[in-house]
């Protein structure tokens, strides 16, 4: 190009606004995902935590709840007992998100239906499964006769971007030519005191109020902080009358979990593990305070005539200033812009963060160019600039094989196991979250290392516990040696992060566990494109979960399964504890400690527990029991020994019926 020619300035100038305009239209998706980002860092990292509406408090399934009551899901005449406090104490409605699809008794459902419908101000949820267009193929929703005691249904979907956040909740979801609204609508309506809602193509009419959304009926959610912003009330308190009645009265309650272990935890802009319920909490929250966020065709407009405006202005300086006096007034500019863009956000629309600051860089970067190849006459290279890299991933086996992404599954041949520490609860109540978080983690982590190299695959944690296993998704002959020899290096593991903790005065973990091989099904369950998660199904894996609960009881540190000890008994010690029955089976399993490797010596008190497991399997009362006073009095903290000392008591004095088999029945999971 000539340097005399007048048209070429302009020209680029065109070209650099051009180029951004058309990624703007065509909504990149590189792009959009930034955009996206800086959605949350105007919440988390700008804006912070607002105080919420003191119409709203939620009533927390908490471990707290769970300690008190027992293991979650519990019976119906909980809530039943929860309904009648709150109706007391004068809420002005409660909404569950939860739902009751099967049946519990028919007395329990219908004392439960009769609590909904005598409060008369309960909203119940359903949930709706998706098509890949996003049209409702199915839903589930709690039993007919309590869901037609309810004051309404509210749908509990959160459909989070592809990023995992949720930023949007669908008010309204048609399904069988209905508009089902979302719970947290509901709750806006209740605490409104609304009863009709008018749906348009842009609005939803509440009353006077008109809750901008987008075609499809979303709604961007304004967030009011971390978890814990809204006033929390344990389950558990309320039920047993801790919670003072006046800090109910007339506040709109929402009902949800809020344990890890639960597993209702979302992502949002402010946290990682947020519960559901807080953002039907949050939607509720935003109708009711008229706190909006706008993402319309105005806003769009704003965004273009931006780009317009910074990027012209860009490439004027870049003409009329050298560069190094230009880039910093550029800088600035853009910055400046950030800054109008977050004011605008607080003022309810969300415009552009990351295009018209674009504009000034792409024309930075063209008018600059052209000033130092052209208008300069340099012969010097320009540096060739970026916004990112991407750096592409190793495709390692399971991604080649196609039949292993896909929904659906395998039979497999496994060895599953599941660990958790030690009073871990009891840990936990008497410790800050922040010292329980960084405890756990490095715990999970030093174990999720050991676990790699026996080359065993973690499935999930819940909460302090860890489920691994080995033998899926590919085929491992010795699945069951590799599981008990990373048992025996996790315990030795423990013990060096014990003497660790030690040294820095902190107190050490102990863990438990239980480990079954057998067969399961193995593969992809979820929804292609949304949510899949490779996982093992089957008795098997039950097996492995019931003996780590048994573990508890025997007092040892891992129960090892028949199967296992069958694989591994020609390397592996073991001693044989009992002969139970988990809940929901009828044919028995032979359950035992892992002790350690056969070449290690055989103390003088195992060898003479299985002497008296044997009188005890005759029925020799005496001689047993004589056998387990010698073991305890040797090893006094023994747990087994004690147990089968007590046996022999009772057995003494009661003895078992002629077809006493010897087997124990587990009466908890």
């Amino acid at each position: 190009m000539h340097r005399n020619s007048r048209a070429a300035p302009f020209l680029f100038a065109f070209v650099s606004v051009f180029i951004v305009i058309a990624l703007y239209y065509n909504q990149n998706s590189f792009l959009e995902a930034f955009e996206a980002k800086t959605y949350d860092l105007r919440f988390r990292d700008l804006r912070g935590a607002i105080p919420p509406s003191a119409d709203i408090a939620i009533v927390a399934i908490d471990d707290k709840s769970i300690a008190e009551l027992g293991r979650f899901p519990w019976t119906r005449t909980q809530y039943v007992r929860l309904i009648e406090r709150l109706t007391t104490a004068g809420a002005k409605a409660l909404l569950v998100d939860a739902f009751f699809p099967e049946r519990e008794t028919a007395s329990i459902d219908r004392a439960f239906a009769a609590a909904v419908r005598k409060a008369g101000n309960v909203d119940l949820a359903v949930v709706f499964d998706f098509d890949e267009q996003l049209r409702v193929k199915s839903s589930t929703h709690t039993l007919p006769e309590i869901e037609k005691a309810a004051a309404g249904i509210g749908h509990i979907n959160l459909l989070p971007e592809d990023d995992g956040v949720n930023r949007r909740n669908k008010l309204l979801i048609e399904a069988d030519g209905k508009l089902v609204p979302s719970l947290g609508l509901l709750g806006a309506m209740a605490a409104l005191g609304e009863k009709q809602f008018v749906p348009g193509p842009f609005d939803i009419g509440l009353g006077k109020r008109h809750i901008p959304v987008e075609g499809n009926y979303s709604m961007w959610i304004n967030y009011t902080g971390k978890p814990g912003n809204y006033p929390r009330y344990s389950f558990t308190d309320i039920v047993h009358g801790r919670a003072d009645p006046a800090l109910l009265k007339d506040k709109v309650i929402f009902l949800g979990a809020t344990a890890l272990g639960i597993y209702d935890m979302r992502v949002t802009p402010f946290d990682k593990n947020s519960p559901g319920v807080e953002i039907h909490a949050t939607v509720a929250d935003d109708i009711i305070s008229e706190r909006f966020i706008r993402h319309t065709g105005l806003e769009a407009l704003f965004d273009m005539a931006l780009i317009v405006v910074l990027g012209l202005v860009t490439f004027y300086l870049t003409m009329r200033l050298r560069l190094h006096v230009a880039i910093p007034a550029v800088f600035l500019l853009s910055s400046g812009y950030v800054w109008l863009s977050y004011w605008i956000f607080l003022q309810g629309h969300w415009v552009s963060m990351i295009y018209p600051p674009m504009a000034a860089m792409v024309a930075l970067s063209i008018g600059g160019s052209f000033r130092y190849l052209v208008l300069d006459r340099s012969a010097r290279e320009m540096r060739t600039m970026f916004s990112s890299y991407l750096s592409p991933k190793l495709v390692d086996r399971l991604e080649k094989e196609h039949e292993v992404v896909r929904i659906g599954g395998d039979n497999k041949v496994v060895t599953v196991l599941f660990t958790d520490i030690k009073g871990f609860t009891t840990f936990s109540e008497s410790r800050s979250p922040q010292e329980v978080v960084t405890r756990l983690n490095e715990y999970l982590g030093t174990m999720v290392q050991v676990i790699d190299r026996f080359d065993g695959t973690v499935d999930k944690f819940i909460g302090d516990g860890i489920m691994f296993y080995w033998g899926a998704p590919f085929a491992q002959p010795d699945h069951a040696k590799l599981a008990v020899a990373c048992v025996l290096e996790m315990k030795k593991e423990m013990e060096r992060l014990n003497a660790k903790w030690a040294v820095e005065g902190l107190e050490p973990f102990s863990i438990r566990g239980g480990a079954q091989s057998g067969d399961v099904v193995a593969g992809n369950v979820g929804s292609l494109g949304k949510k899949m998660e490779y996982t093992l199904i089957g008795d098997t894996v039950n097996q492995a979960a019931r003996l780590e609960s048994a573990a508890k009881y025997y007092g040892v540190d891992f129960l090892i399964g028949e199967s296992t000890y069958l694989l591994t008994r020609d390397i592996y010690r073991y001693r044989e504890l009992d002969k139970i029955r988990v809940v929901g089976k009828q044919i028995p399993v032979t359950i035992y400690e892992l002790l350690g490797a056969l070449s290690e010596p055989l103390e003088k008190w195992i060898a003479k527990f299985d002497e008296a497991l044997k009188f005890y399997r005759a029925r020799r009362w005496e001689d047993a029991r004589k056998s387990f006073v010698f073991i305890l009095d040797e090893k006094p903290e023994d747990r087994p020994s004690k147990i089968y000392f007590e046996r022999c008591e009772h057995y003494i004095k009661n003895p078992p019926p002629e077809k006493w088999d010897g087997v124990i029945n587990r009466s908890d999971k």
